[in-house]
């Protein structure tokens, strides 16, 4: 879901934040990648939903009973309503704290978030 060489800085599940005893719950993953990084869709589907939370953009496609989930936006290509292709661009993704493209990806079905990371293509 992200554009150029990456690593999955933050895995699906409950983990330990480094050098603490606090507890994270996960709904996705986080893609770390490169300057000028890209959302990209995984997968045939309609945009179903554009918004903004916490200063940045999200965006959300629905494929059939599967929805992905694309957070940390700083600029969006898409619209809702709009059709779109597996890996086209939806978006450009915005810097973390260390400054580098972190995307939040996640991926639904009904109410339940799954384990996205059997999805990715490499």
């Amino acid at each position: 879901p992200i554009t150029g060489a990456y690593v999955v800085s933050t895995r699906y599940g409950s983990y330990t934040m480094p050098g603490t005893s606090v507890r994270l719950d996960s709904k996705g993953i986080n893609h770390t990648g490169h300057a000028g990084a890209q959302a990209r869709c995984i997968f045939d589907g309609e945009v179903t939903a554009v918004f903004s939370a916490g200063g940045t953009k999200n965006v959300m496609v629905r494929h059939g009973s599967y929805i992905s989930i694309y957070c940390n936006l700083v600029s969006v290509y898409v619209r809702q309503g709009q059709k779109v292709s597996a890996r086209q661009t939806l978006g450009g993704v915005a810097a973390d704290v260390s400054g580098k493209p972190n995307l939040h990806f996640q991926l639904r079905k009904g109410g339940a978030t799954l384990n996205p990371e059997s999805w990715l293509a490499r």
